[in-house]
């Protein structure tokens, strides 16, 4: 193939040149002349590129056949031949069938409807049989018709009318059919439709120029104008394909924007700006109702052949996911749609394993918050069967241990008094110690009288002094249980670490969250990762999407922050 592109270049150089050179000899070269030249040149120099870059294209081959017959057409009759010289003539016709083709069947090489391949035969019709039996009564000045068998010129001149209105009519049908193409088209093919348009431009140029030449006045500007514009139609296929190629560069940002993990709303207009088509649209497989749905869950019907969509399938081991539905032109850059296709996939496929991580994350949430309400569960349980059971059997014996020594009175065995006297302090003792590792697992103040009267009574307990600033209202056992426990850690390192005189606890129930602060005028210098108690309260903080902080520096007390996510607090009971 590399070898054929080259022989045509090569050739077309030869017969531009070849023209160049038979102008010279019959006289001075006109910038006319220059510019036909550059039309040829252009034509198969970009036609030959588009060949190179799109093989499967019809196109490129195209716009070589429209360039070589422009050139050889015009060199071959610069000669002095009549066969060749009668050659030239036809060829030099026969381009504006081909130039039609290339027009109409822009920008897959192929016509797509039977009113394309009616205007193109209006062309046809006029430059093959038309144009030979125009050919049969055709008196030339220079005698080089081969053809002419019958000179006739009246009958060449009504040929010659009757093949110029039918080419009027021709252009007039081909230039409403690409208007009306370029209007009903969407955003990418319209931009695609550019050098249509500029070929549009030029005939309806060209037909002016017949106007004027059939009343006997040619103008050589307007011929040069037509020239540059036949020029700028190859190199603006160029420039459209070169447009597609810099699309594929915007894929990157496309992955950068994907990447977010846009809602899909942002997702179809990422797709769509990266594609230029703004009626792109983005479907998604619901197998349980075996159909197609958009982002709002509305059925989405797939388009059918010839609707002028096209749709690119996205599946994931063989099973389809998403669909993308664009213009059908898309398809021209397989290399761009399957760049884009992959981005999306990686964007669903990203969709996915976010979806499945945070579905692993809520359970894990939530099963750390059932943990810390299983164990705050548990906890009642125990200091109620302490409560219940132990505590009630403690307070019993201490009061039958009083009864004995009282009945004993100061007549009995000093020995047994005695004895009395420390069974019934060490009973005592036990009590006051159970109720202690009572409040230690769970304080029943804290379930009957809420967070207030729990810090309350927990800075009463407290060897330094304590203020507290707390409202009475209640929340959540969860949230409850969490905040005293924190308070509770809190103080018992004021009293155990910090020698501090003074510490301050204060609570406030906000609209979405409990914060707490506990001060101390302490020595400072607590690092949290040197005990397990403060780590443990930030894992039970976690469970409820929790947050404690810790400041504490050398000599400057400490303060310890918890910001606990809860709901309206409930207000306290009456």
């Amino acid at each position: 193939m590399n070898r054929v592109r080259a022989v045509l270049l090569i050739a077309a150089g030869a017969l531009g040149l070849g023209m160049l050179v038979g102008t010279a000899q019959q006289g001075s070269i006109a910038i006319g002349t220059v510019l036909q030249v550059l039309v040829g040149w252009s034509f198969v120099a970009c036609g030959t590129y588009m060949w190179g870059r799109r093989p499967a294209n019809r196109l490129g081959r195209l716009m070589i056949t429209v360039g070589m017959l422009w050139l050889l057409g015009r060199t071959l009759t610069l000669a002095s031949t009549p066969v060749v010289y009668t050659a030239g003539l036809w060829l030099t016709d026969l381009w504006a069938p081909a130039f039609a083709l290339f027009l109409l069947s822009f920008p897959t090489g192929r016509l797509t409807s039977r009113v394309d391949l009616a205007i193109v035969g209006i062309f046809l019709f006029v430059t093959v049989p038309l144009e030979f039996l125009w050919f049969l009564f055709l008196v030339l000045d220079n005698g080089l018709n081969a053809l002419g068998i019958a000179p006739n010129a009246s009958a060449a001149h009504v040929i010659d009318t009757i093949q110029r209105y039918l080419i009027s009519i021709g252009s007039v049908l081909l230039v409403i059919a690409l208007g009306r193409r370029w209007l009903r088209s969407s955003g990418p093919v319209r931009r695609q439709m550019t050098p249509v348009l500029v070929g549009a431009l030029a005939i309806l140029l060209q037909s002016a120029s017949w106007i004027f030449l059939s009343s006997g006045t040619r103008l050589e500007p307007l011929d040069n104008l037509i020239f540059l514009t036949l020029i700028a139609i190859p190199i603006a296929v160029v420039f459209v394909m070169l447009q597609s190629r810099m699309a594929r560069a915007d894929v990157a940002d496309l992955v950068v924007e994907l990447g977010e993990t846009p809602a899909p709303a942002r997702l179809r207009d990422a797709l769509a700006k990266a594609l230029g088509d703004p009626t792109l649209q983005v479907a998604y497989w619901d197998a349980p109702q075996h159909r197609f749905v958009d982002a709002a869950g509305v059925t989405v019907e797939l388009p059918e052949d010839g609707t002028g969509q096209a749709v690119t399938m996205l599946e994931r081991n063989g099973v389809q996911e998403a669909v993308i539905i664009h213009d059908a032109i898309l398809l021209e850059d397989p290399g761009l749609m399957a760049s884009v296709a992959g981005a999306m996939r990686l964007a669903v496929e990203n969709d996915r394993l976010t979806a499945e991580v945070e579905a692993q994350l809520q359970e894990v949430r939530a099963s750390r918050a059932r943990i810390v309400e299983a164990g705050d569960r548990e906890r009642r349980r125990v200091e109620r069967d302490l409560h219940d059971g132990a505590q009630q059997r403690l307070i019993s014996l201490s009061l039958e241990l009083q009864v004995a020594r009282r009945a004993l009175g100061d007549g009995g065995d000093p020995a047994v008094r005695s004895s009395l006297d420390r069974a019934s302090e060490e009973a005592l003792a036990a009590l006051a110690e159970l109720r202690d590792l009572a409040l230690g697992i769970h304080p029943l103040i804290l379930t009957e009288g809420g967070l207030g009267e729990a810090v309350e009574s927990l800075a009463d307990r407290t060897l330094v002094d304590v203020a507290v600033d707390i409202g009475p209202e209640r929340y959540s056992p969860a949230v409850e249980g969490a905040a005293y426990f924190v308070i509770s850690e809190a103080l018992a390192n004021v009293t155990k670490y910090a020698k501090a005189t003074k510490a301050t606890v204060r609570v406030r129930g906000l609209d979405d969250h409990l914060s707490l602060e506990v001060d101390d005028d302490g020595i400072g210098g607590a690092d949290p990762r040197s005990g397990s108690g403060l780590r443990g309260l930030a894992d039970r903080l976690a469970a409820l999407d929790g947050t404690i902080t810790i400041v504490s520096p050398p000599g400057g007390g400490t303060r310890i922050s918890a910001q606990i996510p809860t709901i309206q607090p409930m207000q306290a009971p009456v």
